[in-house]
């Protein structure tokens, strides 16, 4: 965790070919591991790619998290890091990130990214389930006047 880090919850992930218009082939029907697949088949590194896109929830100032966009994009070549569990407890203290969720327009529903997100986070609570409630006092606060909406992500919480 430094200055700078932006945090981001992936809604989307993809592994495709490097030429356009050709579809990746699964290989290794008969391998043990994804890297005895690559072992048989090493032309594989250089002709496939793994993409995947994020929304982007908070940053870090200093010491302090932010739950709303950074000032700047993240740069072009900055590495991706999966959040430790502790950054995740940290991360997840404060629910602002949810209406940048529930406000996203992506290829996915919200309902359902939100409550993956907040089961994932939960794993990193030393209580799950009050982290849980917390969360869907707050979304009860943000949604109260699209029940349906509501009901659908807390049905997906369990």
């Amino acid at each position: 965790m430094k200055t700078g880090d932006i945090y981001g919850i992936v809604y989307n992930a993809a592994t495709t070919s490097l030429e356009p218009g050709r579809r990746p082939i699964a290989r290794g029907r008969d391998e043990a591991s994804e890297e005895a697949i690559y072992q048989e088949n090493p032309q594989l590194l250089k002709l496939l790619r793994s993409e995947f896109e994020a929304v982007v929830v908070g940053h870090r100032e200093g010491d302090r998290l932010c739950h709303y966009l950074p000032p700047s994009p993240a740069r072009i070549h900055a590495f991706v890091y999966l959040c430790t569990p502790e950054e995740v407890r940290e991360f997840s203290r404060a629910f602002g990130f949810l209406n940048i969720l529930i406000n996203a327009r992506l290829s996915v529903p919200a309902d359902e990214l939100i409550a993956a997100a907040l089961r994932q986070m939960s794993q990193a609570q030393e209580d799950g389930r009050k982290f849980q409630v917390a969360a869907g006092k707050e979304l009860a606060v943000l949604l109260s006047s699209q029940y349906e909406q509501l009901k659908s992500i807390l049905g997906r919480l369990r």
